[in-house]
This record gives C-alpha cells, sequence and structure tokens, in this order.
C-alpha cells in the first residue's frame, strides 16, 4: 500500500502513513498516484577528462606534502638522534626517523603496487 501524500510504501492495513504521518485510508481507496521521483543519473567521469575530479593544485599540494612529510621526519629525527642533549631527544629522534623510514617505504611500495 503506497501513501498518497509521499508515494512511500506501507505495511498493507496501515491507517497512516509511516514516513510522513498522512492518513492512508481504506487498502481500496489507495492507489499510486504520484510516480517516485526519478533517481539522480550517473555520473562517469574518466580519469584524464578536462576539469576532472581534483584540481591541478591540490594534485602537487598532496604530492609535496607526501614527499616533504617523510623527508622532515627523517632530517628532525637525524638532528634530534646525533646532536640531541638528553636521552628523551634521543629517543625522540629515533622514533621520528625510523617513523618517517617506515612510512616512507610503505609508500614506495603502495604506490608502486601493480592494481
Amino acid at each position: 500500500m503506497f501513501c498518497p501524500q509521499c508515494g512511500k510504501e506501507n505495511e498493507s492495513g496501515a491507517r497512516f502513513c509511516g514516513h510522513c504521518g498522512a492518513t492512508i485510508g481504506d487498502a481500496a481507496q489507495v492507489s499510486r498516484t504520484t510516480p517516485e521521483p526519478a533517481a539522480e543519473p550517473l555520473r562517469i567521469v574518466s580519469p584524464g577528462a578536462a576539469g576532472g575530479v581534483v584540481s591541478p593544485g591540490l594534485k602537487w599540494g598532496v604530492l609535496a606534502l607526501s614527499v616533504l612529510m617523510p623527508a622532515v621526519g627523517l632530517i628532525m629525527g637525524l638532528y634530534y638522534w646525533i646532536k640531541a642533549e638528553s636521552p628523551d631527544k634521543v629517543a625522540t629522534g629515533k622514533t621520528w626517523f625510523f617513523g618517517a623510514l617506515f612510512i616512507g617505504v610503505v609508500y614506495s611500495l603502495l604506490s608502486s603496487a601493480q592494481y
């Protein structure tokens, strides 16, 4: 049984719409008069199309950060590891260095994987 107000389907014998609360009435009187709105059409975007999904500035920005962040971690990690004044800074330097190294290796492996 369909609601005459919103067009949503309800259980047979329902007196009120479960979606909008409108009175449904007898099953014999109710018929679906309004069609459901058509679904929005699918948009197919080819990867090389002009005006693609991602702007060129965003592409270059993400690429720069992807390269820059592990490099900063490696440089700062080595600096703190070698020139640290306290054991805490040495531990922090090692963490930054090996963390950036791990991220760089994982990123390289993932970017070179064939799909």
